[in-house]
């Protein structure tokens, strides 16, 4: 198996700004996608069934059409504070 540079993703999440390079790049080079990490969480609470529901997780392009509508059932929060990951479930939709 041959590696090959360009199969290498390295994902940064930040408090307030996710980065992400293809590639192993030098520490000086910027990232090529950089996006807000905030996530919104839709939860349907009318519903018929006794059992809990799972949310619906927002992200990027989703999330400001849904925050422009003014959703009343969204709620957005940040996952990582302070460098330190407080919501697992919502983190993970960066992978």
């Amino acid at each position: 198996m041959v590696f090959r540079d360009d199969n290498v993703v390295i994902i940064e999440i930040g408090s307030l700004t996710t980065r992400a390079v293809v590639g192993l790049a030098e520490s000086m080079t910027p990232p090529q996608v950089r996006v807000a990490t905030k996530i919104g969480i839709k939860r349907k609470g009318n519903s018929p069934t006794p059992q809990p529901q799972r949310p619906e997780y927002l992200f990027d392009e989703e999330l400001e059409e849904a925050i422009k509508a003014n959703d009343p059932e969204l709620e957005v929060i940040r996952p990582v504070v302070q460098g330190v990951i407080k919501d697992w479930d919502a983190i993970e939709i960066f992978w």
